[in-house]
């Protein structure tokens, strides 16, 4: 069952850390109607056609065609992707449910953050107040990252547990970006409350490995993937325990979850 927010999630096993998240997330089948529906969006046509909003943005057939099997997902995917978990956090939020609280930035955040073409505070230094969110009241903060626009990852701002944590499914190393994210918090915190952020030997930073079980990709293509449902198992406080097979399951259960401008049970 889902849950996660009292306690922090899992904490360490083994000695080993362990991302946040309690217990697997059951998912139920697709109806044939909703499979019926999604091949629909898959089929071919004008890559510029309007299929749906999510939000304020529309979903091209160019742009759910990135949905289709052994295809890198697009920005545009991954951000209407990012706002349905912004709906499902807040709405949880709302009702009292008892998931972790966080926050979800969009894929441009640590790009703008920590490659235009330096690390900049300033470029994203209103990005909270225009988001009417405090990040310390948060127990987690989630970074879609966008590697040299080939490779995507998670990091984790887990202030609850007091780390800085990485997800990779290729498993390599974090490459400096917790640190940006280390200098970022301590930004913020400045600039937000007026005073210095003390991250000392408590603080840790975590790259995430084959060795503490998370999920590890088998191919060039499904990273987005990877990283979204990564992002969303932890929204959800479940376990991030999803493997390489459910890849083609997760593809169109997005395509359905982005025209349903809702995340799927």
């Amino acid at each position: 069952a889902p849950g996660g927010g009292g306690e922090g999630g899992a904490g360490e096993e083994g000695g080993r850390p362990q991302l946040p998240g309690v217990g697997h997330f059951e998912r139920r089948g697709l109806t044939q109607s909703e499979l019926v529906r999604v091949q629909g969006y898959l089929q071919p046509g004008r890559p510029a056609e309007r299929l749906f909003r999510v939000k304020e943005a529309w979903m091209t057939r160019g742009d759910i065609a990135t949905l289709a099997p052994l295809t890198w997902l697009n920005d545009e995917v991954i951000n209407c992707f990012v706002e349905l978990l912004r709906q499902h956090a807040s709405e949880a939020e709302q009702a009292g449910e008892p998931l972790p609280k966080v926050h979800i930035f969009s894929s441009l955040f640590y790009t703008k953050l920590a490659e235009s073409p330096e690390y900049t505070y300033g470029n994203v230094r209103r990005w909270t107040k225009r988001a009417k969110v405090d990040l310390f009241s948060r127990d987690l903060v989630i970074v879609p990252i966008n590697q040299g626009n080939s490779h995507w990852t998670l990091g984790l701002i887990n202030l609850r547990q007091k780390r800085f944590e990485f997800i990779d499914s290729m498993h390599g190393s974090d490459g400096g970006r917790l640190a940006v994210l280390r200098r970022y918090l301590k930004d913020e915190h400045q600039d937000k409350k007026g005073a210095p952020l003390d991250l000392g030997e408590d603080w840790v930073d975590i790259s995430y490995t084959a060795a503490d079980g998370t999920p590890r990709q088998t191919n060039g293509f499904d990273c987005g993937m990877f990283m979204s449902r990564a992002a969303e198992h932890l929204v959800r406080g479940v376990l991030v325990d999803f493997t390489q097979d459910d890849m083609p399951d997760f593809r169109r259960r997005m395509i359905l979850e982005l025209a349903q401008s809702r995340l799927a049970h």
